[in-house]
């Protein structure tokens, strides 16, 4: 008999952004460190023969702190990906109910079944890993190893192990970030011993915690934004209003605003780049602002942020990673390492939401409003190849 331990990765960028992230390659969050230490602490004292991981960057670096623990290495397996979710990659969760409704429908309520385009279904990725997992049971006969994958992957294997349809994998629940299932394979097949099990996660440390996720059946509670893009003609006095806000926030007043200048450069990183400006949208109401001046010349591969703004009625209500995960996505497809920003110096609120997100300060800008602290956040996803001294691959 093997013991099998399937491990879901720590809380990702996707997860906490609200975004689609399937083979999509993304970090883990500044709270992943605190999770890990956490599952680390679980297997300290649990023999394994060989730690498995996908080679995506959130799923390795899950199980490499496993194996730092026990000074052993992680082997990479790529057959252990993530669904993919084809053309739904890094798009928002609530902008598809409005890009592709038919399928989101699907999604919601047969998820076993769903097939997005370009992509695989919840059962197809469960087949493929659930393959990978009896060969490697077999490979190590009589022992016990660690798999770390993911979420929907996991989903398809438990439906497989536990005998259930696909129709019925919604009684699966979901598992939170760096939960455990047991599996023990045999001659006889294979028993789901336990699984959605992340006991040694405070509550504190929980993702589904963080993010308001009341329904292990459904969806978080907490509102989702979707971004439509500015367009100059239309919206230039609501990007000016969410502008004024910011800059009395940051400054207590609202000298050195050049309400035209302003317009003048949002409108010209919108001709840049249709995803620069965008407006965070809860339904149809415009609740944020994201403005990035993909325009400045910031030099070291850094992405400028040129405002971040939130709605004053939805302050509070989880906005604020979501607009910086939007801000991640434009500039990681535009191939920039850092997100950077400039914070005044006298702007205690705004230094402690990048600080909150992992910023480091990089140094002082003098402006015409004053003092700024420039802060960057590495958003570079290191791609395997630039880590295989790391891995067994």
């Amino acid at each position: 008999m093997t013991t099998l331990y399937l491990v879901r990765h720590a809380e990702a960028e996707g997860n906490v952004y609200r975004r689609c992230h399937g083979q999509y390659d993304a970090l883990l969050t500044h709270r992943a460190p605190a999770q890990l230490k956490c599952l680390a602490e679980r297997f300290a004292e649990v023999p394994l023969a060989a730690i498995y991981a996908s080679d995506l960057y959130r799923a390795r670096h899950t199980a490499k702190a496993i194996a730092d623990r026990k000074g052993m290495r992680v082997k990479i397996r790529p057959i252990l990906r993530e669904i993919d979710m084809g053309d739904w990659e890094d798009e928002t969760w609530a902008a598809l109910p409005r890009l592709d409704p038919e399928h989101y429908a699907d999604w919601q309520h047969r998820p076993g079944r769903c097939v997005v385009p370009g992509g695989e279904s919840v059962m197809e990725a469960g087949e493929r890993v659930f393959g990978a997992l009896r060969e490697l049971a077999a490979a190590h006969d009589g022992e016990a190893i660690a798999v770390v994958s993911h979420g929907s992957a996991i989903r398809g294997c438990l439906c497989i192990a536990l005998g259930l349809s696909p129709d019925e994998i919604g009684e699966i629940g979901w598992g939170d970030n760096t939960c455990v299932a047991k599996f023990e394979f045999s001659e006889d097949g294979c028993k789901a011993v336990y699984w959605n099990d992340a006991s040694h996660l405070t509550e504190e440390l929980s993702t589904f915690a963080s993010i308001g996720w009341t329904n292990v059946k459904g969806s978080p509670s907490t509102a989702q934004l979707w971004y439509r893009p500015y367009d100059p003609a239309a919206d230039e006095a609501l990007f000016l209003d969410f502008m004024r806000e910011l800059h009395r926030n940051a400054y207590g007043t609202l000298e050195h605003f050049h309400a035209e200048a302003l317009a003048a450069q949002a409108a010209a990183c919108a001709a840049e780049d249709a995803r620069a400006v965008t407006f965070g949208m809860l339904e149809d109401e415009p609740a944020a602002l994201v403005y990035l001046n993909v325009l400045e010349d910031a030099g070291a591969g850094c992405g400028m942020v040129g405002g971040f703004c939130i709605a004053e009625e939805w302050r509070g209500a989880g906005l604020s990673q979501q607009i910086l995960g939007q801000a991640i996505s434009v500039y990681r497809s535009r191939g920039m390492e850092y997100l950077c920003a400039r914070v005044a110096e006298k702007n205690a609120r705004a230094q402690g939401f990048y600080r909150k997100f992992a910023f480091e300060n990089r140094g002082e800008v003098q402006t015409e409003c004053g003092m700024h602290y420039l802060m960057a956040k590495r958003i570079k996803v290191d791609p395997l190849e630039e880590e295989r001294e790391l891995f067994e691959v």
